[in-house]
């Protein structure tokens, strides 16, 4: 028996179960920003392209994964400072990517929380951008 989706609140059609093509779109729209966030921040390098993709691959998956953790256990301190930490929060989840993908490095973790708002904001436009296609 085939499982059926259900339209959302937006009418948008949601189908149930991992929906891996969104996962590589999501992946494929990190690596283009990571990539933009490399040329325009010095201290973050990417060895090769199969790096670049495998980081990004993995930023993807970690950011679906272990930051929702991550973000609720540091709420209070969030709003202690006024989401300020929430950039100290991707600057360490770019910063382990890059730890953990070999031919990857960052000078520092400040160029690891410039690079993540680099991304951050590099995302918002890609997702502007194919939306409106």
């Amino acid at each position: 028996m085939r499982k059926e989706g259900y339209i959302d609140n937006r009418g948008n059609y949601v189908r149930p179960g991992p929906d891996y093509q969104r996962l590589l779109m999501v992946a494929l729209m990190n690596a283009l920003a990571m990539l933009l966030a490399e040329r325009m921040v010095s201290g973050l390098q990417f060895g090769s392209l199969l790096s670049l993709l495998l980081a990004a691959l993995l930023f993807t998956v970690l950011n679906l994964s272990v930051k929702p953790v991550l973000q609720l256990a540091a709420l209070p301190l969030t709003i202690l400072t006024f989401g300020v930490f929430a950039l100290v929060l991707n600057g360490f989840m770019l910063w382990l990517v890059v730890w953990l993908i070999p031919g990857c490095s960052v000078a520092g973790f400040g160029s690891a929380i410039l690079a993540s708002i680099v991304i951050s904001l590099a995302n918002l436009l890609i997702t502007w951008i194919v939306g409106r296609l």
